[in-house]
């Protein structure tokens, strides 16, 4: 579908044309009212007014990256009290780019190997109890994570193998391994310490280069609303010019982690916004009250209670918690995101914060009139139930699955054997599913000739998913699709669950002595 040029530069459009969305609706997206927070799965936070004005007039000349990046450093040097700073494309990049600087500064000889390592520094220390979803973006540097669980552990691996140290600013005032607890060791090992402090607040001075971190990272695109594809990092000024180097315009590892110049721009404007602007307070003064929109819908409604959460660490400290009790409301979470994403106008809750009976509502990309419409249509959904979901009627099974399955999954690319061992109880399916390398908890029904089970591979940091649904094609065989995800504890819900896209499956019962 082609976006026609006038509709891009006409004031006066028709009414269509200037609602918001409407450019997604023009090329067949419909888009939704955001109450699930600054996820980048759901396009995180809009830019600013002051943020896209700083873009369009980047946009409007030219300039040297290498003396852009410079003054940027300086820029972002006085606004936070740091030594230096730089915009990444993304904290996952800056997660690579900052394992690259400190394996390789900018050692040409070394940046170019990337991500072979044969020096004998190129470990990175996590502690156990801050083991995150993003780490993967430290291996495909060179990286090789090491946990450590006590101070004793962390002294033992500072060996001189350690390139550096990670820490998750928001796990700090719970973990093992604090900052405070971790510096004095990593300053006398001469191994910096990365901060990564993605969805926590910038502020002047930085809390986390007081505390002694030699890097952090914030993201640009959350909160902060800078464009989203960035990441502003702080710290010592020698590390973060390694930093730029390893990364793009430059020919070396992190060329394809490219940032442009609006986008340094954008990040700059949006950090100085965040911390000095009238416009940036006023905006988080809303949040509460735009939470009061909604819970004002539904204080009165039966089965259903609502509750201010405050969360410590959190940048937005404050979301609201919708309950309900089954008896007077017998729909569940799921069912309820479901429905609220099927209606027009569409609206998005999370999914992973969410229990059987109780959602969380953030208030960060919701506008006044955006906050009355979801009050009521969680208002409407609660006093109508039956129009979330009806009953579903339970079929008896059509076969035992018992036994052992040969199972051949067609991905996009590629193929695989797994095995399934099931345990049927009447309309119930237990067992363990084996791929090549990992076997997982299977649990879920059948229901006349329809199976649906899901496989749990416990791992850390991401636990993989399996999702099989499908039917009876014939005596002994099941045909049907594979979700396919992976999930960290704090993230669990169906959302990441599917991440990584379905494949195809078909299942063949092995014959008893088989295995």
């Amino acid at each position: 579908m082609t976006i026609r040029p006038e509709l891009l530069q006409r004031r006066d459009r028709p009414q269509r044309y200037r609602e918001r969305g409407w450019i997604f609706r023009e090329i067949g997206v419909e888009p939704f009212i955001q109450c699930a927070g600054v996820r980048t799965l759901y396009g995180a936070s809009n830019p600013s007014d002051e943020v896209i004005a700083a873009m369009n007039a980047a946009a409007e000349a030219f300039v040297d990256m290498d003396e852009l990046a410079d003054a940027v450093g300086q820029r972002l040097a006085q606004l936070t009290g740091a030594e230096w700073g730089v915009i990444t494309a993304g904290t996952a990049a800056t997660l690579a780019l900052a394992t690259a600087a400190c394996i390789a500064g900018n050692n040409p000889e070394l940046m170019l190997r990337l991500p072979e390592t044969s020096g004998p520094r190129r470990k990175v220390l996590i502690p156990s109890d801050q083991r995150f979803s993003y780490e993967q973006a430290i291996r495909i540097a060179g990286g090789e994570i090491v946990s450590v669980a006590t101070v004793e552990m962390l002294a033992e691996a500072l060996d001189g193998s350690a390139a550096m140290i990670c820490l998750l600013g928001r796990m700090d005032s719970a973990s093992a391994l604090p900052i405070s607890s971790v510096l004095p060791l990593a300053r006398a090992g001469g191994v910096p310490i990365l901060v990564e402090a993605a969805g926590l607040s910038p502020k002047m001075p930085d809390r986390w280069i007081k505390c002694g971190a030699d890097l952090v990272v914030y993201a640009g695109g959350k909160y902060i609303r800078a464009p989203q594809s960035t990441a502003i990092v702080l710290g010592r000024e020698r590390l973060c010019k390694a930093i730029w180097w390893n990364g793009a315009p430059h020919q070396a590892f992190g060329r394809a982690m490219k940032v442009g110049k609006e986008e340094v721009v954008g990040a700059v404007v949006a950090l100085d916004r965040w911390i000095n602007f009238r416009t940036a307070a006023n905006e988080r003064d809303q949040w509460l009250p735009r939470l009061k929109r909604i819970e004002s819908q539904l204080n009165f409604l039966p089965g259903v209670a609502t509750e201010v959460l405050s969360w410590p660490g959190s940048v937005t400290a404050v979301r609201l918690k919708v309950s309900w009790d089954q008896n007077d409301v017998p729909f569940s979470a799921e069912d309820l995101r479901l429905a609220l994403l099927q209606q027009r106008p569409r609206i998005l809750i999370h999914d992973f914060w969410s229990t059987p009976t109780s959602i969380v509502l953030d208030p960060v990309n919701l506008r006044d009139d955006e906050a009355e419409m979801v009050g009521r249509a969680l208002a409407d959904a609660f006093s109508k139930p039956r129009c979330i979901a009806e009953p579903r009627s339970r079929l008896p099974a059509e076969a035992d699955l018992s036994g052992s399955w040969r199972v051949e999954v067609e991905f996009l690319h590629g193929s695989a054997t797994h095995r399934l061992d099931l345990q049927q109880n009447e309309a119930l399916v237990s067992g363990f599913h084996h791929t090549g390398s990992s076997s997982g908890r299977l649990s879920g029904e059948v229901h006349g000739g329809h199976i649906r089970f899901e496989a749990m591979h416990e791992q850390i940091p991401i636990s993989l998913f399996y999702g099989f649904e499908g039917k009876l094609v014939e005596d002994r065989i099941i045909s049907g699709t594979v979700r396919l995800g992976g999930s960290a504890k704090e993230h669990l819900g169906p959302v990441f669950k599917g991440q990584y896209g379905p494949a195809e499956f078909r299942a063949s019962q092995l014959p008893r002595n088989s295995r």
